[in-house]
């Protein structure tokens, strides 16, 4: 699998934020059955793999990757934020959501300087 190949071959700050990426996003199924969020979470966050795994083996750039991720986890987070206000951060929902669009708000940044790196 390309995705591997790449992500073994990242630096190790990258591939640290790529393995905590897949745990936090991962981590909605504990959610899944009780709030309606976990499922749009798990859901865009299945639909960024396969999509990740399809460019990677169809040999696209790594930054077609990045831009897919800013498309599908921007709305996402909009949606998120617009939808649960965060009331209780002691509450195992409002940690998790706190966690969950911190690093992927931090995944979404880093992939559009990327591109705006690569478009300069």
């Amino acid at each position: 699998m390309a995705i591997l190949v790449a992500i073994s071959g990242a630096p190790d700050a990258l591939r640290g934020l790529v393995y905590w990426l897949v745990f936090i996003n991962a981590a909605s199924l504990f959610f899944v059955f009780h709030r309606a969020e976990a499922r749009w979470v798990f859901a865009v966050w299945a639909a960024l793999v396969l999509l990740s795994m399809g460019l990677a083996e169809g040999r696209m750039p790594q930054h077609a990757i990045g831009a897919a991720a800013i498309a599908l986890w921007t709305p996402l987070l909009v949606w998120l934020v617009w939808r649960n206000p965060i009331e209780d951060v002691r509450e195992p929902w409002g940690t998790y959501l706190v966690l969950l669009f911190a690093s992927n708000l931090v995944a979404a940044c880093l992939s559009a300087a990327n591109l705006w790196a690569r478009a300069i």
